[in-house]
């Protein structure tokens, strides 16, 4: 038992989510813009009418049955991309998911900013699944710091900003109530990550792609060799 345990908040439970971001423009400029105006440097891009929580993101749970609506907006993506000669990398933070979980109740709120893709979250998630007792994960970056650690029958998490040394979360929550969740979004995430790469010919979100992905005819219209169309 730790330190810290005596601390924590009892909470009931947590909702679970892995949420795709969504820009509303694409940037296709320079670094830094010499002109100040940024309009000549921007594409504006036609978000999906899926009903969401968030205009900036969209989640599991709102994607089922609807993955068709998100593959329309990565394909345009891609489309202004090559229309503008731009690398993946150039634009990978379009595909970046987030993973939330939180309890709007309790005004419970716990993020994973640097998580990027599904691989880096569902490593936190299966440990979850896993390991019954003592630490279950520890990870830290820039300004966050997560301790998640499994004593009796619950789970206890921990957010700080290790820099300013600030606590921002820390809770305990019922085991099997959170394993229920994390299974629950894993099916999600893993239905709909495959019904994308299907509509995408290339799965982009699963893990931290090092070359430029392979996407089918219909979602790269122009013949520009960097994007190697099939």
């Amino acid at each position: 038992m730790k330190p810290w345990f005596s601390e924590a908040q009892s909470v009931s439970m947590l909702n679970a989510e892995l949420c795709f971001l969504l820009k509303d423009e694409l940037d296709f400029g320079p670094d830094r813009h010499i002109d100040a105006d940024r309009s000549k440097f921007t594409q504006s891009l036609d978000l999906p009418s899926i009903p969401r929580r968030q205009s900036s993101m969209v989640c599991t749970s709102e994607l089922i049955g609807r993955e068709g609506e998100l593959a329309a907006y990565y394909k345009q993506v891609v489309r202004f991309a090559v229309h503008h000669r731009l690398s993946f990398r150039s634009i990978r933070h379009h595909f970046w998911v987030r993973f939330w979980l939180w309890n709007s109740e309790d005004d419970v709120h716990i993020s994973f900013p640097w998580y990027d893709n599904y691989s880096e979250v569902s490593g936190f998630l299966n440990a979850l699944l896993s390991v019954e007792s003592g630490e279950i994960y520890y990870d830290v970056d820039q300004c966050w710091e997560m301790e998640v650690d499994a004593y009796e029958d619950d789970i206890y998490l921990r957010q700080r900003d290790p820099d300013y040394d600030e606590t921002h979360v820390c809770i305990r929550v019922p085991r099997s109530e959170l394993v229920i969740q994390v299974r629950q979004v894993m099916e999600r995430s893993v239905k709909v990550i495959d019904q994308l790469s299907e509509l995408m010919g290339e799965d982009v979100w699963t893990a931290y792609m090092r070359s430029e992905p392979v996407f089918m005819e219909n979602v790269v219209t122009e013949k520009k060799s960097w994007w190697r169309p099939l």
